[in-house]
């Protein structure tokens, strides 16, 4: 076993996600920013996402934020590494896209009930169908 240091648990920079995760990311920080301030975020971010996008978007942060142990934690959008929380929602969406629930299910394991884990797969793969096209 190797020995752990800090950079075991550094998060991944945003310039090494794909044009279509850094979307998804900033997504996820907009929907944080406007939650908080008490604003409609699907409303929001239908203009970068579009409408059905925004809607299934929505569902999922809506999942997060309801299940989540702790309060979901981002980092600002202008922001160029993820918070904990954030690369471990785009693990998930990558699972998703990725079709692998068994991994999805492991990385959330030891944070979230079956239940929960459960609503928030549906609603991670509902998300990365529509980005695909297939939805």
């Amino acid at each position: 076993m190797s020995a752990l240091t800090a950079s075991s648990f550094a998060t991944p920079p945003v310039a090494a996600f794909r044009d279509v995760d850094r979307m998804m990311l900033k997504a996820m920080r907009l929907w944080v920013v406007f939650a908080r301030s008490g604003r409609n975020p699907r409303a929001c971010l239908a203009g970068q996402l579009g409408e059905s996008m925004a809607a299934r978007f929505s569902l999922l942060m809506d999942r997060i934020v309801t299940c989540w142990p702790d309060p979901f934690t981002t980092y600002p959008p202008c922001a160029c590494m993820c918070s904990p929380d954030e690369a471990l929602v785009m693990a998930l969406l990558g699972h998703a896209e990725a079709n692998r629930q068994d991994a999805a299910d492991r990385l959330l394991a030891e944070m979230l009930p079956d239940a929960d884990r459960g609503r928030l797969w549906a609603a991670a793969l509902r998300c990365v169908l529509e980005q695909l096209g297939t939805h």
